[in-house]
This record gives C-alpha cells, structure tokens and sequence, in this order.
C-alpha cells in the first residue's frame, strides 16, 4: 500500500492512496465495521467490498481469456 498524492490546499486537505489487489482481502479480514463506527470507516469498508468484487470479475475474465486463446 502506497500513499501516492497528498493535497495540502486549506479546506482540501487529503491523500490519495492506492492498495494492491491482493492486499484489499487482508484488509478486509482485519476489520468490519461494527453500529456505531464513523462513517468514514463504513464508507471505506464498502469501497474495499466492491473493488474485491470488482477484482473476483476480472480474474474470472482473465482466466476466461486464457482458456479461450489455448484452443
């Protein structure tokens, strides 16, 4: 995981992360999210959800594609 962009502009304040696909899983196995957690953990939890779903889809396709160019 690398932080890769801060923004340091006043009332902008940020940074910009980039995880790699085979981190989000460990991610998502230290941590759920419980009632009464900020929003902002709830948010990047979803965020996380979706990119290993997003990721599942195009490992299934990958794999699709090699199949498909042996024959």
């Amino acid at each position: 995981m690398d932080r890769i962009y801060t923004n340091h502009r006043y009332g902008e304040r940020r940074i910009h992360i980039e995880v790699d696909e085979n981190e989000i899983a460990d991610l998502l196995d230290d941590f759920t999210p419980t009632g009464d957690a900020f929003d902002a953990t709830k948010k990047l939890h979803a965020l996380l959800v979706l990119a290993a779903r997003d990721f599942a889809n195009d490992r299934r396709g990958d794999a699709h594609e090699a199949e498909t160019s042996r024959t």
